[in-house]
C-alpha cells in the first residue's frame, strides 16, 4: 500500500513538474498551436481588411512581453509599407499597427536610418577624432499639433507632410530637420575649446555633404578609473545650430548657449521634483 502511494505521489510530482515546464516554455518561446491560430488569423484578416493591397506575411513569431504573437506585414512593392498584427494566444487580434504606414511614421524612420548610416560614416572615418565617444545623427519627426519642446524642436520633420515610398535627398533632409548629438573627452573643458570642435565638426560634414540643422554638444574631461564622474566638470549645448557656427563670436554664442542649457536642466530637475513632492 505504502509503495502504492509512493508511485501515485511520485506521478503526481512528474505531472506537475511537465506542467511547469509547460508553462515556463510557453513563457519564453510560445507554442505551435497558438501560433497556428496566430498564423490563420492574420492570413484572413489580411484578405479580409486589405484585399486591395499586396501585402504578405514575412513571419510570426512570439511576443515574449505580450505573452502573445505577432505577425510581421510588408509589401514587395512599397519599401515603407511594414507593420504588425498582434495576437493573443487564441489567435484573437489585438492590434492592428497598419497606423505605422499610413501616419507616416515608417517613412520617417526610413530617412532616420538613412541619416543615421551617412553620420555613422563620417564619424567612423579616419579624419573624424577618436575623443568623440558618442556620436550620431537623428531627425526629429513631430505631428502638427504637438508642441515646441525638448523633444519636438521647431526644425522637427512633419509626419503629414510625408510622401510615402518617396525617394528623398537626405543631404537636404539632413540641412533642415537633421541633428546630430556628439559626447567627447577632451583635456581642455572650455567654451573656446567646444567652440573650437564645433568648427571643426563643422568642416569635416562640410566636405562630406551631409550636414546638420541643428547639435547637441557635451565637452568632459577624460574620465578616470576609480573617480567617480563629477557632471559639473562638463559643458554642454543643447539645439545649437548650424547657420550658428562661424568664427565671428562663436565662443560668446557657445557660454550663452551653456548658460541656457544648465539653466533648463536646473527647471527639469525643479518640474520632477514637484511630482515626486505631489505623489
Amino acid at each position: 500500500m505504502k509503495k502504492k502511494i509512493l508511485k501515485v505521489l511520485a506521478l503526481v510530482v512528474a505531472i506537475i513538474l511537465i506542467i511547469g515546464i509547460g508553462i515556463f516554455a510557453n513563457g519564453l518561446v510560445g507554442n505551435p498551436v497558438s501560433k497556428y491560430l496566430a498564423t490563420k488569423s492574420a492570413n484572413e484578416y489580411l484578405e479580409k481588411t486589405y484585399s486591395d493591397k499586396d501585402f504578405v506575411i514575412e513571419e510570426v513569431n512570439y511576443d515574449f512581453k505580450t505573452g502573445g504573437y505577432y505577425a510581421r506585414v510588408t509589401s514587395p512593392t512599397s519599401i515603407d509599407s511594414h507593420f504588425s498584427l498582434s495576437f493573443d494566444l487564441m489567435g484573437k487580434l489585438v492590434l492592428d499597427a497598419y497606423d505605422d504606414v499610413t501616419s507616416g511614421w515608417n517613412t520617417a524612420m526610413r530617412l532616420e536610418d538613412d541619416y543615421r548610416n551617412a553620420v555613422k560614416a563620417i564619424t567612423e572615418s579616419k579624419d573624424f577624432s577618436e575623443k568623440y565617444f558618442i556620436a550620431y545623427g537623428e531627425i526629429p519627426c513631430i505631428l502638427s499639433d504637438y508642441p515646441i519642446d525638448e523633444e519636438h524642436p521647431e526644425y522637427a520633420l512633419q509626419k503629414e507632410e510625408l510622401v510615402i515610398d518617396k525617394i528623398y535627398d537626405i543631404k537636404e533632409v539632413a540641412s533642415q530637420h537633421g541633428k546630430l548629438v556628439l559626447y567627447a573627452y577632451d583635456d581642455e573643458v572650455t567654451h573656446e575649446r567646444l567652440a573650437e570642435l564645433l568648427l571643426d565638426v563643422k568642416n569635416k560634414f562640410d566636405n562630406s555633404g551631409v550636414t546638420f540643422k541643428a547639435v547637441d554638444f557635451v565637452l568632459e574631461p577624460p574620465k578616470v578609473e576609480g573617480e567617480p564622474y563629477m557632471s559639473d566638470e562638463q559643458i554642454s549645448i543643447r539645439n545649437f545650430y548650424y547657420s550658428d557656427i562661424y568664427e565671428d563670436g562663436l565662443v560668446e554664442r557657445v557660454k550663452k548657449a551653456n548658460q541656457e542649457t544648465i539653466e533648463y536642466y536646473e527647471e527639469q530637475d525643479k518640474i520632477k521634483e514637484q511630482e515626486i513632492s505631489g505623489q
